[in-house]
């Protein structure tokens, strides 16, 4: 059953279909078979404004390409180089970041000793309660660590004598 219908709808295709693309192309105006040219079309935000922007299908020259491939080059290999120069950068704030929240080896113990070496958002690593906006941070917590030791050194503190002591303000 399947297989008369399927044959049944090839024979009415044929016997529509393929005389109709005969006679359309037997009867066509040679006018018509010209290439044509493809226009697109843009618009601007005014509705009346609109204009036909023709597109340039030509091939372009062996130089003109060389040229192009040139510029293409030159732009990724500036491209390159600002994005290394950015990494660069990146690595070296990073680094001197890290740098400013490092406390040297001879401040650990006090840092230890008075804030159990974690920053305390108010005093800091050391314990520091007058600090007076010093350096324009509002409290020692909120400045990185060699800020601190900068006003522990404004302040005459040092390191302490022995390992493990605390000043004694």
């Amino acid at each position: 059953m399947r297989i008369r219908i399927a044959l049944g709808t090839a024979v009415a295709v044929i016997v529509v279909a393929v005389p109709s693309v005969f006679t359309s192309l037997i009867n066509s105006d040679p006018a018509l078979a010209q290439t044509t040219r493809h226009e697109a079309v843009g618009s601007n935000q005014d509705a009346d404004a609109q204009h036909a922007v023709r597109i340039n299908d030509k091939l372009m020259s062996y130089s003109q390409a060389r040229q192009v491939a040139m510029e293409v080059t030159y732009t990724a290999a500036v491209e390159a180089t600002q994005e290394a120069t950015f990494y660069d950068d990146l690595a070296f704030f990073q680094a001197v970041a890290a740098q400013e929240n490092t406390i040297p080896e001879a401040w650990m113990p006090t840092a230890i000793c008075e804030e159990g070496g974690q920053n305390n958002p108010y005093a800091g690593y050391f314990g520091i309660l007058e600090w007076n906006g010093f350096d324009g941070y509002p409290t020692a917590g909120s400045a990185p660590a060699s800020v601190q030791l900068a006003w522990e050194a404004a302040h005459g503190q040092g390191p302490p004598d022995a390992p493990g002591e605390c000043h004694g303000y």
